[in-house]
């Protein structure tokens, strides 16, 4: 292997197709000494010989025509051949170590004719994403056919991305990311919206999972409801605003009547709320518009002054760690609102004054249940009282703009849709050249995992399995039996 030429970060080697021992994504050690690069292979071409399609065409001419021979008293023909063999492997500059330090400004360059080459192993690209670290680690997965863990200590505190295109992998991958940050003592709130989550406590096998006794259920207006005392008025507020769409006229009218009960009553429930709104003198109109939605907001079921949900206690640090999972398949999609309002609204509140530990809130295709406003809440202020988002979604244009280039970490399934990939490889640290190239041709079950988590050196990972039962699976009419597949 030679290199040919390098134009900013792209890098072109010469090969021969025998030393094709690499899978496009792999890396290639190119070095000299104590220096050395590591480059991302990204594509596989032929080389533009001059002539060569001259060649081509005559012996094509050749072959077509009977009996005809060429001299060749030197053999010349078969190196000839093997010239015109010669592949092209285009790589990505990722990182340059120039005497045994990474120095990425270096100007420092492998000899074109001295420089020796090896396919990069994952035990250097351990050493290269974890450094020192080794604790809080978890495997997600395989690069190269090895397995290799990732830090936990990188999804802290940042803002996380897993999107891809349906029966890509995405929810498998975000059960192991969740098992991983819960079995490390971890606390992760899950909005699940297809009811995906709610057998983490089996494995596949139907026996009792490691998460068993980290798992709690909710769900909205069984096991989980809320009382006005919890919500307050601005939560209210915000739900008969963004959720039922009161008019800005009965929600004055809505506060005034809040704080008047306030202050008679001190605490008081939703029928008194209701009764008040009945029976107060006001515009018809307005009474109308609080009384039919009041209404929805009690058939819901969800707030209750009998034994409220203390997340406080849920939410409190064990030492097997804590997952909990807010249950929204079944709800109605205004009920799904109210409750994810609430919630975002309660865990703020409980962040802030320090009643309850850092979390992780894994939320399942979220453009469905979260409104604008609070996507720039989670990305900024959430994330410093320590509320850590991870988006899993197969929609990226349904995710602002904004929270991509906040993102710190991107793992990034199959996608077919030029739209959808330019959408993502604008905000990601690395060219779009390659996550095109890359995403386009990955399997299921495959990702690219881009930032802070793998150090900025893009990872091309092979998920593993997960003995957890993580359901989620499509739904088939037409299914093969065993029988048909013993047969064949």
């Amino acid at each position: 292997m030679k290199i040919l030429q390098k134009h900013g970060e792209t890098l072109e080697l010469l090969c021969m197709p025998s030393e094709l021992d690499f899978e496009i994504g792999d890396y290639i050690k190119l070095g000299e000494g104590n220096s050395f690069l590591l480059a991302q292979v990204v594509d596989v071409g032929y080389v533009d010989l001059p002539g060569g399609v001259e060649e081509l065409l005559r012996e094509l001419i050749v072959a077509e025509v009977d009996g005809v021979s060429s001299l060749d008293p030197y053999n010349t023909s078969s190196l000839s051949m093997m010239v015109r063999e010669v592949r092209c492997v285009t790589a990505k500059v990722r990182a340059i170590f120039h005497n045994g330090l990474q120095a990425q400004t270096s100007p420092w360059l492998p000899s074109r004719y001295t420089a020796t080459h090896e396919k990069a192993g994952p035990h250097l690209l351990h050493q290269l994403i974890l450094g020192d670290e080794n604790q809080f680690l978890f495997c997600p997965g395989t690069v190269g056919g090895e397995p290799i863990n990732l830090p936990l200590t990188r999804l802290d505190g940042s803002l996380t991305i897993i999107t891809g295109k349906k029966e890509s992998g995405k929810s498998h991958l975000a059960k192991i990311i969740v098992e991983g940050i819960v079995s490390n003592g971890g606390t992760v709130v899950v909005l699940d919206v297809n009811g995906e989550y709610l057998s983490l406590d089996k494995r596949f096998d139907g026996g009792k999972s490691d998460l068993a006794d980290a798992l709690t259920l909710l769900h909205p207006g069984r096991n989980f409801t809320a009382s006005l005392r919890m919500m307050g008025l601005k939560t209210f507020h915000d739900i008969m605003e963004h959720v039922y769409g009161t008019p800005a006229t009965s929600l004055r009218e809505l506060g005034r009547i809040w704080k008047k009960l306030e202050k008679e009553c001190g605490d008081f429930c939703l029928d008194d709320l209701m009764d008040v709104v009945e029976n107060e003198p006001m515009n018809e109109a307005v009474r109308e518009a609080l009384l039919s939605r009041l209404e929805s907001i009690n058939s819901s079921g969800f707030i209750s002054d009998n034994d409220p949900t203390d997340l406080a206690e849920l939410l409190k640090p064990r030492p097997g760690g804590n997952v909990t999972v807010v249950n929204l398949s079944k709800l109605l999609p205004s009920t799904r609102r109210l409750v994810v309002e609430y919630l975002l609204s309660h865990l703020s509140t409980l962040l802030s004054s320090n009643k309850i530990e850092p979390l992780f809130l894994l939320a399942e295709e979220a453009h469905l249940y979260l409104r604008e406003t609070y996507w720039e809440d989670l990305v900024t202020r959430m994330r410093h009282i320590g509320m850590f988002p991870i988006f899993v979604t197969n929609q990226p244009d349904t995710i602002p703009e904004l929270v991509y280039r906040q993102a710190d970490n991107i793992f990034l399934f199959n996608f077919t849709n030029d739209t959808d990939l330019e959408k993502i490889s604008k905000i990601s640290k690395i060219d779009s050249e390659t996550v095109k190239l890359l995403v386009k041709k990955m399997p299921p079950r495959r990702c690219l995992v881009l930032g802070k988590i793998v150090s900025d050196i893009p990872l091309m990972l092979k998920v593993r399995t997960s003995s957890l039962m993580t359901m989620g699976q499509t739904k088939l009419f037409f299914k093969r039996s065993s029988a048909t597949k013993d047969h064949r």
